[in-house]
């Protein structure tokens, strides 16, 4: 992280940011040292990623598994876990919608609904999604 503080000053040390560029707010100029920087990431420093899958939902015999597809608590009654701390992986995206979509699905267990027929709406699938951008 201290090589990112020093490598983002060099960047904006760039002529081409000179019209843009003001005074380094933080750190700031006064921060210089290994032991400065260090200092001042571990007082600022935060994650930007919502937390998530913290209380893994998968089947039964899922040995890290602690919350069944219905989003009961395995081993305890009346108690559910609906939010994102149940999805088994981190998302690629923005967790919103499929928080959204994961408290709506178990909206209907708790209200006993059934399950909703298969869509079969077509939806685009970029031709070379496997080898793009890796």
């Amino acid at each position: 992280m201290r090589a990112c503080v020093r490598l983002t000053r060099e960047i904006f040390a760039q002529p081409a940011f000179n019209r843009y560029r003001g005074r380094e707010l933080q750190p700031g100029n006064g921060v210089q040292s290994d032991e400065q920087i260090d200092a001042f990431i571990r007082s600022k420093v935060e994650s930007a990623y919502h937390p998530s899958c913290s209380c893994k939902m998968g089947a039964a015999n899922d040995p890290l598994a602690v919350v069944a597809p219905d989003t009961r608590v395995y081993g305890l009654e009346r108690l559910r876990v609906v939010d994102s701390s149940i999805m088994p992986q981190a998302t690629t995206g923005n967790l919103n919608a499929p928080t959204i979509m994961l408290a709506e699905k178990a909206a209907d267990h708790i209200l006993g609904r059934g399950m909703l027929a298969p869509e079969t709406a077509p939806f685009y699938s970029a031709p070379n999604w496997r080898t793009a951008q890796r």
